[in-house]
């Protein structure tokens, strides 16, 4: 992947709609539309891209900058 404006997110701790805890994000498929957010316990788990961070079922504690 090709650093751009996406790669900032990479490795920002995100709160989840419906989840307990913090996950964070450990990469973003632009080709197939998807997020990736790491949990506790190595559980992985793919929400779609950008529509997961635009309807705020992800929420980074960072601003773009």
């Amino acid at each position: 992947m090709a650093w751009s404006n996406e790669t900032y997110l990479i490795g920002e701790r995100v709160k989840v709609e419906g989840e307990k805890g913090f996950g964070v994000i450990t990469r973003i498929d632009t080709d197939r539309g998807l997020i990736y957010v790491l949990f506790k316990r190595m559980r992985e788990e793919a929400y779609p891209y950008p529509e997961a961070i635009e309807q705020q079922k992800l929420r980074s504690e960072v601003r773009q900058k």
